[in-house]
């Protein structure tokens, strides 16, 4: 993926992602601590972990398409890469009990459901634009 590819992709994303991590937030704290109250530093937290969870997509920056089983593996490479850093600023702010068992797994499973998210809804938008540019291009040629 070019450059300019990336980062407009990671402008895109990052909107998503802070919407994911609110949403699970607010689930998590519903399941494991529903008395909790949010603060300045906490909102600063969230987009802390946008931000974070935006730089793991360099591990797409490539010179060259690739092709499916690249991007596969760099897919799940950049899945574990963003749930590592994603885990540790959960215990480095106490989000997550690192002895708990139960709320690293719901963590982990937040984790999985806004990559997702994000994923298909990128790929969504990147299908409407092949599908548009082939348009226009059958327009033009008349194929």
């Amino acid at each position: 993926m070019r450059k300019e590819e990336l980062l407009k992709k990671m402008i895109d994303s990052f909107f998503m992602i802070t919407t994911g991590v609110v949403i699970s937030m607010y689930v998590f704290c519903l399941i494991f601590n529903p008395d909790v109250k949010f603060t300045l530093v906490d909102i600063g937290r969230i987009i802390v972990m946008a931000v974070v969870s935006d730089l793991p997509f360099l591990i797409f920056l490539c010179r060259r398409e690739l092709d499916k089983k690249q991007m596969l593996i760099r897919n799940i490479i950049h899945f574990i890469v963003l749930s590592a850093i994603l885990l540790y600023f959960a215990f480095l702010w106490d989000w997550v009990n690192p002895r708990d068992g139960k709320e690293i797994t719901v963590f982990l499973v937040s984790v999985l459901l806004v990559y997702a998210a994000v994923f298909l809804t990128n790929r969504y938008r990147d299908r409407k634009l092949s599908d548009k540019l082939n348009d226009r291009l059958k327009q033009r040629y008349g194929s």
